[in-house]
């Protein structure tokens, strides 16, 4: 019995070890050589700047440790265009309706630093997939609407750890 648990114990730990040894580490946290906006001042301009996509992107920023100031102050200035929101049916039903739908979210950046480009009009995408259910209209909604939500901090991620690197480099 105490040799079965110590096998146990065993098998663990070399997981554990062999999960360090790779370089696993959760999507999001930070490592010591990680690229971090921590103390730059980062001005947004955007071609909305009351839209979902703008709200993610500066709790974004802020999340991960940059000042937003405005355009005269900034040290970054980031230039966020407008969303582009797409849906496509990838299948359909018997009575011809959509089954499964295809959602894209886009949206095309630039960032300067000191009238130095960094990224110059790149584009930041994100897709996914979504079961459609013809009888169940209003929870569809819902989740269409949540699935937007996600998509638009996954861009704004995206926009985030590109300026990381690039103010990095």
């Amino acid at each position: 019995m105490l040799w079965r648990e110590l096998r146990q114990i065993a098998v663990l730990f070399l997981l554990g070890a062999a999960l360090t040894a790779c370089g696993f580490q959760l999507k999001g946290s930070r490592s010591a050589d990680s690229q971090s906006l921590d103390g730059v001042k980062v001005a947004v301009i955007a071609a909305n700047p009351r839209s979902e996509l703008t709200v993610a992107l500066n709790q974004a920023l802020k999340l991960s440790g940059a000042q937003l100031v405005p355009a005269s102050e900034g040290d970054v200035l980031l230039r966020l265009g407008n969303e582009q929101f797409s849906r496509r049916n990838l299948a359909l039903t018997a009575q011809a309706r959509a089954a499964e739908v295809e959602l894209t979210l886009s949206t095309t950046f630039s960032i300067n630093r000191a009238n130095r480009v960094l990224v110059d009009n790149t584009g930041a995408s994100v897709t996914r997939l979504m079961l459609d259910d013809p009888s169940n209209v209003v929870g569809k909604n819902e989740e269409m609407r949540l699935l937007r939500g996600e998509m638009r901090r996954d861009v704004a991620g995206q926009i985030v750890r590109r300026a990381g690197h690039s103010l990095g480099n």
